[in-house]
């Protein structure tokens, strides 16, 4: 399950972003995903439950936003974007082309409150 090893990774980057503030607690986490980075909701809600009691986490909402494939076609050279593949070319209807992102998975936003502030 390469979700929970990315959901370590991503929960270790936040804790390194937010070592020089004195975080009370993590309020929300949200996370960008390409279609192709193959991720399973369920799986990667499963890991933040059961890796996040204890920490700073623990009371956070974890948010997945879906990012679509980009794509330029190698026939006419045009850049779309597709929600899955294959995707025909919208400029030509080619079928053939270059994936350019949508494999991504990364630490888009981390919401917190600092020890002493008022909620």
């Amino acid at each position: 399950m390469h979700e929970t090893a990315l959901l370590q990774n991503l929960l270790s980057a936040a804790e390194e972003a937010l070592a020089p503030y004195e975080v009370e607690k993590v309020e929300r986490l949200t996370v960008k995903a390409g279609v192709l980075a193959n991720l399973l909701p369920d799986a990667l809600d499963f890991a933040f439950e059961t890796l996040t009691p204890g920490t700073i986490f623990a009371a956070a909402e974890l948010v997945v936003e879906t990012l679509p494939i980009g794509a330029r076609c190698l026939g006419c050279g045009a850049e779309y974007e597709a929600e899955k593949l294959p995707a025909a070319c919208p400029m030509c209807g080619g079928e053939q082309a270059e994936v350019l992102s949508g494999t991504e998975a990364y630490l888009d936003n981390i919401e917190f409150s600092l020890k002493g502030e008022s909620q």
